[in-house]
């Protein structure tokens, strides 16, 4: 085979399609993983972004998405046929009317007689022509253990795995995630050690979100990596899982703070003392600079934190930052008080 010049190269990049995000710094048409340890709520995590994209939502946890209905196939190994659609029909009931005819249209589930394990050549071949035959954009499937031809472990039984799963996003054009089971963490960050053969499984995905959930039964979301997108964030995302099976989304906290709380009491949302503190000065406005150095002392935030508060509040009409660059209360009146 022989080789090009970097200016082939070049013309030929400028006239591929640009890759666009589908969704936090997941890129689309590309593999990765949701994983951490049982009953962490992987699975209920994942069907509410599976939802949340085929009904057309414009975001899920705070990242945007796109706001256009895609269809999208959610292939469930591990769960009886009846207590996943159980649980779906509680998703759907909270739905509005609109909502509910487009996650009847979008979204797609295997059907009964689907193997429960894939791990021969034929089963690998179902499971192809299923995700073809669905024309899906976007692909879950619950989980990697049942692709385990061997000891996941084993590097090279992983290899063959992901290798395989990354085939089907490249063959299909899909973006695919695959949930996958950790030990249990004893209290320990999430991490992509938490994985046995994690070398394997980072080497071959471009994105790992974790879900875990502490020994006093705290659940949070962790941004592990992605290979497209930055991935320092310096917070996880806390949540709880209510009756419908919804996630309910309740802030940002350090990943330290929720594994050492010893009670099963959440942690005060710091956006509130970012919202409390323009409420408690409703006369002043404050510029984003005037507003860090305020903010930083009180909260613990810190600079990009604060930002991306001030942003959320603003969206959430909770501040006003309609002037750029500026901030203060929804109840700011003019008092003749200014803090310059």
């Amino acid at each position: 085979m022989q080789t090009i010049k970097f200016s082939l190269a070049r013309e030929m990049y400028r006239s591929m399609p640009e890759k666009t995000m589908l969704w936090n710094g997941v890129v689309e048409k590309s593999f990765g993983l949701v994983f951490g340890p049982a009953k962490s709520g992987k699975t209920i995590f994942c069907e509410n972004l599976a939802i949340s994209i085929a009904i057309g939502r414009d975001n899920y946890f705070g990242y945007a998405l796109d706001g256009n209905p895609k269809k999208v196939l959610f292939i469930g190994l591990e769960e009886t046929f009846q207590n996943r659609i159980n649980r779906n029909i509680s998703q759907f009931e909270i739905l509005s009317e609109q909502e509910q005819a487009l996650m009847d249209e979008n979204y797609d589930v295997q059907e009964i007689e689907f193997p429960k394990f894939i791990v021969k050549k034929d089963d690998w071949n179902i499971l192809y022509d299923t995700i073809s035959n669905s024309g899906a954009e976007v692909v879950f499937i619950d989980s990697i253990t049942r692709m385990n031809h061997g000891k996941l472990e084993d590097g090279k039984t992983a290899e063959e795995i992901m290798s395989r799963l990354r085939d089907l996003s490249n063959e299909l054009n899909i973006t695919l995630f695959a949930i996958h089971h950790t030990p249990k963490l004893h209290g320990n960050a999430i991490t992509m050690d938490s994985i046995k053969g994690s070398s394997i499984f980072a080497q071959e995905s471009d994105f790992a979100i974790g879900i875990s959930r502490t020994e006093k039964k705290h659940r949070y979301m962790k941004n592990v990596f992605f290979r497209y997108a930055n991935d320092d964030d310096e917070f996880v995302k806390e949540f709880e899982i209510n009756h419908n099976a919804w996630l309910d989304y309740s802030g940002e906290v350090d990943e330290d703070e929720i594994l050492q709380r010893n009670d099963r009491r959440r942690a005060l949302d710091k956006r509130e003392l970012v919202q409390d503190f323009f409420d408690s000065n409703p006369g002043i406005i404050y510029s984003y600079v005037e507003a860090v150095d305020q903010l930083k002392p009180k909260t613990g935030l810190k600079d990009r934190q604060i930002k991306s508060y001030l942003s959320e509040l603003t969206k959430a009409n909770k501040i006003d930052g309609s002037e750029k660059g500026y901030y203060r209360s929804i109840n700011y009146h003019f008092n003749g008080v200014n803090n310059e």
